[in-house]
């Protein structure tokens, strides 16, 4: 169908562009200032109101612990039998966690804790040592992913129950805010939802690209520079360019199922040339710390000792994580059609963790015991080269090294491109004024986006460091936490009275209508691998 004439929405489209254009701006024309800034609201929200986001996600915890357990637990999204069978649903459920981001903690997040542990333990100390492997299982396990399946129930229900086309999460507060849903009140939550969006995928790649750099200088010997990457991100654009207007979109979504492969069968290799027994062990060692620590790690603030750790790592993760969370919730219930709310509760949380999980164990381990060997010295590389160079020069060690290192960076990069196209495509959607089922936002306004996740995505690499992009993460996120909790409660009260499970007529009509809508919906499985 043609996209060509498709008006913009003019109030969703212009605010969120002038502020990525005034902070992107600002920060070039004054970076000692923009660093200044930045430092300052990172600050004042992960110190002053991180204990928000700690709240919340303990709550959203509790919420979607009642969908399992309450009411809600056996009322199904349509009255039929499920579009995907059980085991290709939890597939694409597990294969959703292949990301570029995991393949850059995964090696490298337990050394953080092992050498600035929290609670103020002493670093490099066995007690740190337990925790180190343990804080990773946490701050990607139950509590984060929760946050996308508490929202996620509610577009099931959006979706399947009451037939309704969302891609604006505007439309999720009509239970609570009625009329104001679909006002000014509704276009403010728009423009929040997309702020966090940018700010979270802008993080995403702002990790992802120096990554992607240092692979390239291992194997080539080209330096690594501010050029190299912004490069790379103008490679990612023009492959986009070319997936809309040369009709590659289905390549994109092959080359999406390549790198979930790619991603499997290079855990299989690590696993079986690595220290096979100690992976194993550690895990379930760490888990049960883990675990036996949950509720502590949960609300450590530090406000005593004033550590930084709780401000620059659990909340930045959560926040990383509420970024993401509607776009996430809207494409996992997309396709969890036919299943019931604890079924999706259940599957769509313990599917993502086993995977990310799975990529801890193997790749966080078999760092670990490269430093217990002393095979590899992470300090001083950390020091002198940089976190990505370490990272890069952990899979070095690998048998095979030469062949290895270019599976990465085919990885990292497809990942990247991927995860840049989906949401570029999504935030054409939401800034189209007028778009009927099966129709496509305008080629140009795709793109568009994508360049302007390119251009703040490379302001942030240009600030350096880690705050920049925790910074950005963390503001984003910060009114998402709101409409999340408006969606949530709007939907409890009403769908508490409202949801039966629907009769074979409506859910006849309701699976024909969205037949239709799905053709072109606004979040594609490589939406789901949140940070790129």
């Amino acid at each position: 169908m043609s996209t060509e004439g498709k008006k913009i929405d003019q109030m969703l489209f212009w605010p969120p562009l002038l502020l990525v254009a005034v902070i992107c701006g600002a920060i070039i024309m004054n970076p000692e200032a923009g660093t200044n800034a930045v430092n300052n609201v990172f600050s004042f929200l992960t110190d002053q109101m991180g204990w928000t986001y700690e709240i919340f996600v303990l709550a959203n915890l509790g919420v979607v612990l009642y969908f399992i357990f309450g009411k809600f637990a056996n009322k199904r999204f349509g009255g039929e039998k499920p579009e995907f069978s059980t085991l290709s649903w939890l597939g694409m459920l597990f294969s959703a966690g292949t990301s570029a981001a995991i393949v850059y903690w995964s090696p490298i997040e337990f050394y953080f804790y092992l050498t600035a542990p929290p609670f103020g333990l002493e670093p490099m100390s066995p007690q740190a040592t337990a925790l180190a492997t343990a804080y990773p299982l946490f701050h990607w396990g139950p509590s984060s992913y929760a946050l996308y399946v508490g929202v996620g129930v509610v577009f099931g229900y959006l979706f399947f129950v009451q037939g309704k086309e969302v891609f604006r999460p505007s439309t999720a507060c009509e239970a609570m805010l009625g009329k104001h849903a679909n006002g000014y009140l509704g276009k403010a939550i728009d423009i929040f939802y997309m702020v966090g969006i940018i700010a979270g995928i802008s993080t995403s790649v702002g990790l992802g690209t120096p990554l992607l750099s240092e692979v390239i200088t291992k194997i080539t010997g080209i330096p690594h520079t501010l050029g190299l990457d912004a490069s790379i991100l103008v490679i990612w654009t023009v492959i986009i360019g070319i997936s809309v207007y040369g009709g590659l979109d289905k390549g994109i979504r092959q080359l999406s199922d390549f790198r979930n492969w790619l991603g499997f069968a290079l855990l299989a290799y690590v696993l079986l040339v690595g220290p096979t027994a100690f992976m194993f062990n550690n895990f379930f060692d760490s888990l049960g710390v883990m675990f036996n620590n949950y509720f502590r790690m949960s609300l450590y603030t530090d406000p005593i000792q004033k550590s930084g750790f709780p401000q620059g790592w659990t909340i930045f993760y959560f926040a990383w994580f509420i970024a993401f969370a509607l776009s996430t919730g809207i494409y996992l219930a997309r396709i969890s059609r036919g299943r019931t709310v604890r079924e999706f509760t259940l599957g769509a949380t313990f599917s993502g963790i086993t995977c990310v999980y799975t990529y801890f164990m193997v790749f966080g381990n078999y760092t670990m015991d490269l430093q217990a060997r002393g095979v590899l010295n992470l300090a001083e590389i950390v020091k002198t080269q940089g976190v990505p160079r370490a990272i890069v020069e952990i899979f070095a060690t690998l048998p095979f090294a030469s062949i290895i290192l270019p599976v990465i960076l085919v990885l990292l990069f497809i990942s990247t491109a991927t995860v840049i196209n989906s949401i570029a495509y999504t935030l054409a959607m939401v800034t189209t004024e007028k778009l009927k089922a099966g129709e496509e936002p305008a080629k140009w306004n795709r793109v568009f986006w994508a360049l302007v996740l390119g251009g703040l995505s490379l302001t942030l690499i240009f600030l350096g460091g880690m705050k920049p992009l925790q910074a950005a993460a963390v503001a984003g996120s910060f009114p998402t936490m709101f409409i999340m909790a408006i969606i949530l409660i709007g939907f409890i009260k009403k769908a508490g009275k409202e949801w039966d499970v629907v009769d074979g007529t409506k859910a006849a009509e309701v699976t024909e209508t969205l037949t239709v809508k799905e053709q072109n919906s606004p979040v594609t499985p490589e939406a789901v691998n949140f940070k790129a």
